[in-house]
Order: structure tokens, then sequence, then C-alpha cells
């Protein structure tokens, strides 16, 4: 325990200087996020302040590494990942980079991590490495998508980190424990300088590694049984459910879904005079009274996990739709 809270306050204090710090680099650069139709802001804001959130992950794993060893799979299959896209993300921020270049770098570290090229797989494995690759992907988006209100990405860092780390520590793995613990502190130092206002923004920079990061953790926590796969599906839900959903309505509305938008349910309540601390605190009471229960009871009772995280999904599917309904009837009225 002493262990825990040392490392979280070292991560958590070291981050928030850190993302000072990058705060001011990115005014420096000019690196300013400009409102929008697609923004869910009203003032210029400067981007890019997550560098220092992946710094302090980093740094931190190195200083824990001479306390006790972390695992292969961080350093030999996440690291390369996280800092190449947080390299990629940087450059985003400062210079929109290509979205296919995006793409392929995400498919990249995707298959590195999975060991493609590096180890030993069967043809019918490959099937099974592309879908998870293809998730994989999909999650760093979709984190990166919800990055789009205040706190929203820095709680749900927070939120998932330590249920993570939780998990990991039950299942015996201690040291990735450890590593999910100092995502979440990382995370937590960010927060002082993005919610209640955002002084700075995440950024691809970050957003799109820690999709990255969760993505990653979910997948060791099934190689090594600490996390069941839909237990782990289930972590990282709410994010899940609205850039999911939102992105199906938009395919089946014949949208040009590849674009930026602003339709998650998050931006649209936003849009019709919610605070980005009212939208925040909706969502993450979710995650609290709804899917933290959930994970208990799929980890108490695991003959009955699928269920559990099904009728869950459900739920959150359910109320998705209802507000997407609701909010298109008062815009309707508005607009008469």
């Amino acid at each position: 325990m002493i262990l825990w809270v040392t490392v979280s306050l070292f991560a958590g204090v070291l981050s928030f200087f850190s993302c000072t710090l990058a705060t001011k680099m990115a005014e420096w650069s000019g690196m300013i996020a400009h409102p929008g139709e697609r923004q869910s802001h009203d003032l210029a804001t400067p981007t890019g302040g997550g560098l220092g959130l992946i710094f302090s992950i980093v740094v931190t794993t190195v200083f824990l590494q001479l306390i006790t060893s972390l695992p292969d799979f961080w350093w030999k299959n996440m690291l390369p990942g996280v800092v190449l896209l947080t390299f990629v993300g940087w450059r985003d921020d400062k210079l929109p980079v290509s979205s296919i270049i995006r793409l392929l770098v995400q498919l990249a570290v995707s298959f590195w991590l999975l060991g493609f090229g590096w180890s030993e797989f069967s043809l019918k494995d490959m099937g099974l490495l592309a879908v998870t690759a293809v998730a994989m992907v999909w999650m760093m988006n979709l984190y990166n998508f919800m990055d789009g209100s205040n706190g929203m990405a820095g709680f749900q860092g927070v939120f998932a980190g330590v249920t993570m780390a939780v998990f990991f520590q039950i299942g015996g793995q201690h040291a990735m424990a450890l590593v999910a613990l100092v995502v979440a502190a990382a995370c937590a130092g960010f927060l002082p300088l993005n919610f209640p206002r955002a002084r700075v923004f995440m950024g691809d920079v970050a957003s799109v590694p820690l999709g990255f990061i969760f993505a990653s953790l979910s997948i060791f926590g099934v190689m090594t049984g600490s996390l069941n796969l839909v237990v782990a599906i289930l972590i990282m839900s709410v994010f899940i459910v609205d850039a999911t959903l939102t992105l199906l309505s938009r395919v089946f509305r014949g949208e040009r879904w590849y674009t930026a938008h602003a339709q998650h349910v998050y931006q649209q309540l936003i849009a019709h005079g919610w605070t980005h601390r009212r939208v925040l605190l909706i969502y993450q009471a979710i995650n609290v009274f709804v899917v933290l229960p959930a994970l208990v009871l799929a980890e108490i009772y695991p003959q009955y996990a699928i269920v559990t995280v099904g009728f869950t999904l459900i739920l959150l599917g359910s109320c998705w739709q209802i507000a997407k309904w609701r909010l298109g009837m008062i815009a309707k009225v508005q607009m008469k």
C-alpha cells in the first residue's frame, strides 16, 4: 500500500508540472485550438498539454524498474507504441498529419504489440490478430473522439487505470498493476489544468496513446487471466458505447463518418446548454453506479459475466438512444 501511495503521488505531481510546462510549450509553439462548429468550447485554448502526462508515465515506470521488475510486455510491446504515437500526436496537434499516416502508424503499433513480425503465428491465428488490431485502432480513435469536454478523458483515465490496477493486483500481476496505477495517477495530475476550467486540452499527443495503453492493458489482462475479455470491454464501456453508436448512426445516415463532427451525446448535451461539469458528472456517475457494480458482479459470479456485461451494454445503449431522441426533439422545437 505504501508503494502504491508513493508511486501515485510521484506520477501525479510529475504529471501536473510536466503538463504545466507542456502548456507553456504549446503557447510558445502556437498550438491553439480555436472555437468552431465541431468544438465544444467557446474560447481559444492551448492544446497538447497531455505531453506531460505521457512523460510522467514513461519516467515513473523507468524509476519503478529500479525498485521492481516491470513486465517485458510493458517495455517490449507497449512502450515503443506509446512513444511513436506520442510523437505523431504531438505533430498532429501542431500541424495536421494525414489521416492515412495516422492510421498506418496505429496499425503498425498494434501489430507490433501483438507480436506480428517477431513472434510465431499459425494461419488460423491471423484472423484473430487482424480483428484484435482493428479493435485496438478503434480504441485509440474513440478515446481521441471522447476527448472533447473538460475532464472527460482525464477522469476516464483515472477510472480505467485504477480499476485495471485492482484487477491486476487480484490476479497476481502486481507489477502491471503498478503500471496501470501510474497511468491513472498521471491522468489525475493532468486534471487540475483541464477541469473545471480548461486551461489546456489534452490533445492527440495523449488521448491516442491512452487509448492504446488501455487496449494493451486489456490484452495483457486477457493473456494472463487477470481480466475476462467482456470485463475489459465493460471497463471502457461508457466511451465505447457513445463513440461506437455515434459512428454507426452516421454510417447508417450516409454521412462522411470519417470526418470530424460534434454528434457524440456529450457534445450535443453541451450544445444544448449543459455545462462541462454537469456532463462529466453524468458520465462518471454511470461509471460509479452502473459500470462498477457490474464489474463487481462479473468478478464474483464469473459464470454470469457475459450476461452481466451484455445487460449493462444494452442498458447503456438504450440510454444513448433515449438521449439522442430527446436531444433531437429539443432541436426540432428550437427550430420552430
